[in-house]
């Protein structure tokens, strides 16, 4: 009689399913038993070294004696093992210094039939056959190799292995999918992709193929999605390619037709927002260079101010949570601080940039002076904000190949300010 199989899951979590049900073991998936258990299956078709077993369970722990920790540990899975409802068995051999599982029953494992996948989509030379092998084997990844174990070092190194499997499967799948325009697939793939790993290539994807199919509108969304998780994750600004993606968006959209009612709506802001404007990056350079045109005819003073956010001792420190809650701070500090005409855009986490129309130079250190005093009600002493500001009229005279001059706060008004 066929043996019943155990089925292992390891991609996006670990369970085991034995004639239907899922076997339970103890909550801490973590503990030293629970990692044997995944080594070997990590290792299942070829088995492990044993002084690579020892190495990757106890090489971060004080133990003295690793071979009788890890005769304590088989002990203790073999009776997790039983417990959980499987049958009574040796379960691990160890033969000429390699330990493997002992098939008391047959295991499959959701790693193995990957890769085994992942062979047969490159030994097929029927591309609509590699496609669907492709197809299949991509769905198969449900996530990161046993996330729960990510800190350790032998996990990591598969978690790394199998992601790359992944990613160059999913690439190579994207491009004949594209060649054939089945835009609404790529979509689908790589929205699932992009839940597992928001980078920014599969936003990208994301967005390209909703553009191929017209749909600008839900383009415009995933843009706004992956540049809110680049700003407040990573503290990062759109790239050149995401800003090109939102100019094509624009475009197209101002290009569709609409009824009137609707463009009134859209023109129509959403709330009554008080204090200055926030928009976003490619909207501000926009209005940047709109109101560098209006300086041509009317002549208007404008200035352009940096606002650079630090710790008390000069030093950008990105990414930590004290850090983005000071730029939230810094952000409402901004906009209660400005007029309503003015408009202002986040860069990245700790820089923000300023448009001040109709001032001057001296006006610019009152308002500067007014969001140090709004922002320092709740973070006064532990960050600073450095202010540098440009005339929009000498920015633009400046050719591309020179640098944009700023001008630090301290050099246009000494140390006044403090």
């Amino acid at each position: 009689m066929e043996k019943e199989i155990l089925q292992v899951q390891m991609l996006g979590g670990f369970s085991l399913v034995y004639q239907g049900k899922t076997r339970v073991f103890e909550r801490n998936y973590t503990s030293k038993s629970m990692q044997l258990l995944q080594i070997l299956f990590l290792h299942l078709g070829n088995g492990i070294p044993k002084e690579q077993l020892l190495d990757e369970l106890y090489s971060r722990d004080d133990v003295e004696n690793r071979n009788g920790s890890l005769n304590n540990t088989i002990f203790r899975l073999r009776r997790q093992l039983e417990a959980a409802g499987l049958p009574e068995g040796k379960y691990f051999s160890l033969k000429d210094g390699i330990y493997r599982w002992d098939p008391v029953i047959s295991v499959e494992t959701d790693l193995s039939l990957f890769e085994k996948k992942l062979e047969e989509s490159r030994e097929e030379t029927d591309e609509e056959k590699k496609v669907e092998l492709l197809k299949e084997a991509c769905s198969m990844y449900k996530g990161e190799f046993l996330p729960n174990m990510i800190g350790e070092d032998w996990a990591a190194v598969a978690n790394i292995h199998y992601r790359d499997l992944y990613f160059e499967a999913l690439q190579e799948l994207c491009g004949y999918l594209k060649e054939k325009e089945h835009f609404e697939t790529i979509y689908q793939l790589t929205t699932a992709a992009a839940q597992i790993y928001p980078f920014e290539v599969w936003q990208l994807w994301r967005i390209d193929s909703l553009i191929a199919m017209n749909r600008y509108q839900d383009a415009i969304v995933v843009y706004k999605e992956a540049t809110k998780h680049f700003f407040d994750d990573l503290g990062l600004p759109p790239s050149q390619k995401m800003l090109e993606r939102f100019q094509l968006m624009s475009e197209r959209i101002q290009q569709s037709v609409g009824a009137l009612g609707e463009i009134k709506r859209g023109l129509r802001e959403k709330e009554d927002q008080k204090g200055a404007y926030y928009c976003s990056f490619p909207s501000f350079i926009d209005i940047y260079h709109v109101i560098g045109r209006m300086m041509e005819r009317n002549g208007i003073s404008v200035y352009i101010m940096l606002c650079t956010l630090t710790d008390k001792n000069g030093e950008i420190r990105m990414g930590t949570d004290r850090n983005k809650e000071a730029s939230k701070a810094l952000k409402i500090a901004i906009c209660n601080s400005l007029r309503r005409g003015d408009f202002y855009t986040r860069y990245n986490e700790s820089q923000f940039l300023i448009m001040l129309s109709g001032t001057t130079l001296e006006n610019c250190q009152v308002i500067s002076a007014r969001i140090d005093r709004n922002f320092r009600k709740d973070f006064a002493g532990h960050f600073r904000i450095n202010y540098y500001m440009a005339s929009v009229a000498e920015l633009r005279e400046e050719r591309e190949e020179d640098p944009i001059l700023f001008t630090s706060a301290v050099d246009c008004w000494g140390n006044t300010r403090k």
